[in-house]
């Protein structure tokens, strides 16, 4: 590949470029709890692969086009985008935090956790320059990466070892669940007023789910007995079994609107880059399951989430198998 087409595809690199990141790096996390070690390790050799050129490509971007970059923080449909880069570093963190790693997830914590910082706030500020009535007409399934952002930062902190953490730990896990329901009323308030045709009905809504899932991962970690006092109150029992329900119920109408869209309005399931949004849901939702079966003493959670983690994997597959399908010579890329 030469130095200008190098340049040109970082140029183009889409904002949510690193949500194979974060998906791959959580299926390998379930994996590894679900007892499958060599494998977990293969996905995150890729996952920190993909990363390191994915980064490249962000820092090249940043530093030759920087008022390409501004322009995405100003536009709606794509500064959500940015919080996978959030997340993308924050999962590898979390799953790199064991020795002999420890310094190099403390790495990507010090970079993502400010990133997040700075990204909060520029959503902020698109969010007061289009109002309330132009937030209630965009909101839309990539809104809720800013949850999953803050709560995956909330992840990176605490480390392998539940309880532990910094001060204010269990206050941004839970400002991060004022944020769900945010845009969580948002989004239920538009689909009724405003409608969603059925292209527009796309995978970044499972985000919904893995940011309950998600939400409720921090929880359970910060949830553990041995918590320290000083990270704030510690999530109840109850809001953690909550969260749990609440991800679960959303699976039957996120596999409905997925019906909806693609058998009775027959939009073809070709591949697309936000796949990737349904791979990590799932894996999350694998890894939650888990975290709460083994911090509730709930055996048949445990093994639901071990299970969620093969099916995981099973969509992580087709989402590898469809990439590669489209890039390969008579396959459906479009450039």
């Amino acid at each position: 590949m030469t130095r200008t087409t190098n340049g040109t595809t970082a140029r183009n690199l889409p904002p949510a470029a690193f949500a194979p990141v974060m998906a791959t790096g959580i299926v390998s996390q379930g994996l590894a709890a679900a007892g499958a070690p060599r494998l977990s390790g293969a996905l995150l050799a890729m996952a920190v692969a993909l990363y390191a050129g994915l980064l490249a490509g962000l820092v090249w971007r940043v530093a030759r086009h920087p008022r390409e970059v501004a322009a995405d923080l100003r536009d709606t449909k794509r500064v959500f985008g940015f919080f996978t880069f959030v997340a993308g570093s924050d999962v590898l963190a979390a799953r790199l935090a064991p020795a002999p790693w420890r310094a190099a997830a403390a790495a990507l914590t010090l970079v993502a956790v400010p990133a997040c910082a700075v990204l909060l706030g520029c959503v902020a500020r698109v969010v007061r320059r289009i109002g309330a009535d132009g937030a209630l007409r965009r909101a839309e399934g990539t809104w809720f990466l800013c949850v999953v952002g803050v709560q995956s930062a909330v992840l990176a902190v605490t480390g392998p070892a539940p309880g532990r953490g910094l001060p204010g730990t269990a206050i941004a896990w839970a400002a991060g669940l004022l944020l769900y329901a945010a845009v969580a009323t948002l989004v239920a308030r538009r689909l009724p007023r405003f409608g969603i045709p059925p292209r527009e009905l796309s995978p970044p809504y499972w985000i919904s789910m893995g940011a309950c899932a998600i939400s409720l991962l921090a929880g359970a970690r910060l949830a553990h007995p041995g918590l320290d006092a000083a990270l704030g109150p510690a999530p109840t029992r109850d809001v953690l079994l909550t969260l749990w329900v609440w991800a679960t119920c959303l699976l039957p109408p996120l596999l409905a609107a997925g019906a909806w869209r693609h058998l009775r309005h027959r939009i073809p399931p070709a591949y697309e880059p936000t796949w990737w949004t349904i791979v990590f849901p799932t894996g999350m939702y694998a890894m939650s399951t888990t975290a709460l079966g083994k911090a509730e003493a709930l055996h048949p959670l445990v093994l639901l989430g071990h299970l969620g983690a093969w099916v995981a994997l099973g969509v992580w597959s087709l989402s590898v198998a469809g990439l590669v399908h489209r890039h390969i010579p008579g396959g459906t890329h479009v450039p």
